[in-house]
């Protein structure tokens, strides 16, 4: 990454969990464009461990794979 290229934040989303039953207090899910880029990730809110990341120059795979990671986790 070009440290002068711009990133936008276009989705941000705040899963909160059981830590019993899911074994997470919650997941943070973010996509950015950086470049041509789209970046999806995924991090857990009380580790600040990665548990995803993902990127792709096509925009609706990486909303595509965001919305069944958000189903995924609101199950």
């Amino acid at each position: 990454m070009n440290p002068t290229e711009d990133i936008e934040l276009l989705e941000l989303l705040l899963v909160e969990m059981d830590p019993l039953q899911h074994g997470f207090v919650g997941v943070l899910i973010e996509v950015h464009r950086c470049g041509d880029r789209y970046i999806l990730s995924e991090t857990a809110t009380a580790t600040g461990n990665r548990l995803l990341a993902f990127s792709s120059k096509n925009k609706g795979l990486v909303y595509d794979i965001f919305a069944r990671e958000l189903g995924r986790l609101n199950r």
